[in-house]
């Protein structure tokens, strides 16, 4: 079989391999095979790559957050999957052509779905869900605040906020984008600067903002964080720019500012079992509704990785760079 793989650390186009292993063994007592269709590369995958992201397994050469695929083969005591039932990943290390894993580490998906669009359900629309749903109770007409909210996670932030009701500030380095998010819902749309907090109160009319997510780091969080209101929470997901946060100590001692973290894959493994079904269950529901819209900005073979990572590696992409195990 085909398996996305590599040795050690680097420039991710340069590091990143498709070899061919050893097929796995058939599955034993409650596991299943999986057939790999589809993947996409994720920001995580090249940070990765590159070294800086955590590897929970040192001891394989392959990774990859996402994929979705195909049950091929079904192991004693899996009573509720069959041959060709869709299923998504949410273990580790997915860029094989093959997986062998355990019943419990696969959600069941809608045959229905575009398998392209539904084999980046598990990070981005999880991700947008969770930052709106698992840190503060919003209400419909409150405010929120995102940076790069021209990104995947953004997209789906906007749109899930638009649903619920829940307001949203958007900031972003290229004004040329405003049009675009407020199509998708989007209520505020800013260039991020030194200025941002005064902006920011001027276009909510001095809303009180008790919720803000941040990717980027820097500088650029820090001035995110200006904008939110006493015992505001600030939210950390991501950090595009490679900088620490520079949050102003002022904000946390006299305005109560509180800072969390949001890695995904620890979020899950702390959801009961039951949580994390339906989560996924009700994100493809949505998906397959039409009333979330992600971009796809292009299709890869497997044997093309290299190009592929190379692709996902360039900023300013309108969508996600996908591979597919033909």
């Amino acid at each position: 079989m085909r398996q996305i793989e590599f040795t050690a650390p680097g420039i991710p186009h340069e590091v990143v391999a498709c070899a061919e292993v050893p097929d796995p063994s058939a599955p034993g007592l409650n596991e299943i095979l999986v057939r790999v269709r589809a993947f996409p590369i994720n920001p995580a995958d090249l940070l990765t790559l590159r070294g800086i992201y955590p590897r929970p397994n040192e001891d394989t050469r392959a990774l990859g957050n996402e994929a979705v695929g195909e049950v091929a083969a079904t192991g004693d005591g899996v009573k509720d999957l069959v041959v060709g039932d869709r299923v998504m990943l949410l273990s580790l290390n997915n860029w094989r052509e093959l997986r062998r894993v355990k019943r419990q580490e696969v959600i069941k998906l809608s045959s229905r779905g575009d398998i392209i669009r539904q084999c980046g359900i598990k990070v981005n629309p999880a991700t947008a869900h969770l930052l709106l749903t698992g840190f503060v109770t919003l209400k419909a007409g409150d405010w929120i605040i995102q940076d790069a909210a021209n990104s995947g996670v953004g997209r789906l932030v906007i749109q899930f906020a638009r649903i619920a009701g829940i307001r949203t500030v958007n900031v972003v380095r290229r004004l040329e984008l405003a049009n675009e998010l407020k199509t998708l819902g989007g209520d505020v749309v800013v260039p991020d600067g030194g200025d941002l907090r005064q902006r920011v109160a001027a276009a909510t009319n001095g809303a009180a903002l008790a919720l803000g997510f941040d990717c980027v780091g820097g500088a650029a969080a820090g001035r995110l964080a200006s904008c939110l209101g006493n015992g505001g929470t600030l939210v950390v997901y991501g950090a595009m720019s490679g900088e620490q946060i520079a949050v102003d100590p002022a904000l946390i001692v006299f305005g109560d500012l509180c800072v969390r973290g949001l890695w995904l894959t620890r979020y899950l493994t702390a959801m009961p079992a039951h949580q994390v079904v339906s989560l996924y269950e009700f994100l493809d529901k949505t998906m397959i509704a039409g009333d979330l819209v992600s971009g796809i900005d292009s299709v890869f073979r497997a044997e093309d990785i290299k190009s592929a990572v190379d692709r996902a590696s360039q900023p300013g992409l309108d969508g996600k760079v996908v591979v597919r195990f033909d």
